[in-house]
C-alpha cells in the first residue's frame, strides 16, 4: 500500500516497513546529530508548498544494514527513491551497483559548487560527477589516560596495530559486523595482516554512544582507545580523564552521500537546492560533520587533515565484496581464531 507523508501532518510516523521504498521523493538515512535538525528545517521549509512529497528522514544507525541489503536487490531504475542520503562506504559503492545504474548514467552530483577548502588536498568530489557527497562523518581517536596507564597514546592509525594495544580497543560494531572506513583504511596501508592485527587490538564493538559513556569514567572495562566520530567526542562527559587524538595521517572519512537521479532532477529540483544549500551545509557543520560546500565555515581545528580511501581505491575494487572479506577476516581475529 502506497503510503503519502504528508509535511503538513507533523504527527504521522512512518517507518521503512511501511511504504514502498522505489515511491519516496526522497529517503534520507542520516547520521545520529543530522536526524532533527535536518528534518526540522525540512519540514519548515516545505510545510506551505502546494504540493505533497513522499519522503522518509530516518537515523542511519537503525537502518543502513537492512537498506545495504535492498540497494543489492534493486533491478532497475525505478525501484530506487529519486533521492538517497546515506552515510559510509555502502552498497551504493559495490561494483553490482556501478554495473547496473552508475556505468549508465542514471546518477549525477547535483553539488554546483567546488569542495571546501579544508578538503583541497584529497578528492573527495566525485571527479566522474555521479555520486553528490554533501558532508563527512570524521573519526577520531579518544585516549582514556588512566585506562592507557603507561602506554604511549597512538599518533597514528596504524599505532593501534602494535601489541601493546592487544583488546584495548573500541570501534564502532556488533558482532557480524564492523565499521567499513576504519577496516578499508586500515587496509588500504596494512594489507590483510593489519586487519588481522586490528582484530587482536579491538575488545569492544560499540555504538558510539556506549563509547562516550565509558571513556574517561574510571571503570575497570573502560578502552584505552576509542575510535569515534568527532560529533561525539563533542559529548564526552568525563573530558578531564581523556585527550582527543587527531592522526597525524587525518581523521577517517565516511562520507553523506546523496544519490540523484537525473531524471528528476527537473521534478525535484527544490529538494536538491535544499540539501545542496549553504543553510544544510551549516547544519552539518554545527553539528561537526564538515560540509562539502564551499561558502560553509567548519568547526574543526585548524591543523587537522583527512584520511579518505579515495575514488580510485573505491573503483578499482569491489567494495561490497571487499568488505565482506575484511569483516570475516577481522571478525576471526577478534574472537581469537586463527585463520
Amino acid at each position: 500500500m502506497r503510503v503519502w507523508c504528508l509535511l503538513y501532518n507533523l504527527s504521522l510516523k512512518i517507518t521503512m516497513k511501511d511504504i514502498s521504498l522505489k515511491d519516496l521523493d526522497l529517503l534520507a538515512l542520516l547520521p545520529c546529530p543530522l536526524k532533527v535538525p535536518i528534518e526540522m528545517e525540512f519540514k519548515n521549509h516545505f510545510e506551505n508548498e502546494n504540493a505533497t512529497l513522499n519522503y522518509l528522514i530516518e537515523g542511519n544507525a537503525n537502518n543502513q544494514l537492512s537498506y545495504n541489503t535492498q540497494i543489492e536487490s534493486y533491478t532497475d531504475i525505478e525501484s530506487i527513491p529519486e533521492i538517497t542520503i546515506t552515510s559510509g562506504i555502502n552498497n551504493f559503492y559495490s561494483r553490482n551497483f556501478q554495473k547496473k545504474f552508475i556505468e549508465k548514467g542514471y546518477f549525477y552530483d547535483a553539488a554546483n559548487y567546488k569542495a571546501n577548502s579544508i578538503f583541497s588536498n584529497i578528492d573527495l568530489k566525485d571527479p566522474e560527477g555521479n555520486y553528490t557527497i554533501i558532508a563527512s562523518n570524521i573519526l577520531v581517536m579518544v585516549a582514556d589516560i588512566n585506562a592507557l596507564g603507561d602506554i604511549e597514546p597512538p599518533t597514528k592509525w596504524g599505532d593501534l596495530l602494535k601489541p601493546e594495544f592487544q583488546k584495548k580497543v573500541a570501534i564502532r560494531g556488533t558482532n557480524t559486523s564492523f565499521c567499513e572506513t576504519t577496516l578499508l583504511t586500515i587496509f588500504k596501508e596494512h594489507g590483510y595482516e593489519g586487519i588481522r592485527k586490528l582484530g587482536k587490538s579491538v575488545k569492544w564493538g560499540w555504538h558510539p554512544s556506549q563509547m562516550v559513556k565509558m571513556a574517561g569514567s574510571g571503570r575497570a572495562e573502560a578502552p584505552a582507545v576509542s575510535v569515534m566520530p568527532y560529533f561525539f567526542t563533542k559529548t564526552i562527559p568525563n573530558k578531564q580523564n581523556v585527550k582527543i587524538l587527531w592522526p597525524e595521517d587525518g581523521a577517517i572519512i565516511s562520507p553523506v552521500t546523496m544519490m540523484v537521479k537525473k531524471s528528476c532532477k527537473e521534478k525535484q529540483q527544490k529538494i536538491i537546492d535544499f540539501f545542496t544549500s549553504t543553510k544544510i551545509g551549516e547544519i552539518c557543520a554545527g553539528a561537526f560533520l564538515p560540509s562539502l560546500h564551499s561558502k560553509v565555515s567548519n568547526k574543526i581545528p585548524e591543523y587537522a587533515t583527512f584520511n579518505w580511501i579515495g575514488w580510485d581505491f573505491i573503483k578499482e575494487r569491489d567494495i561490497d565484496a571487499l568488505v565482506k572479506k575484511l569483516n570475516t577476516i577481522f571478525i576471526a581475529s577478534y574472537r581469537g581464531i586463527v585463520r
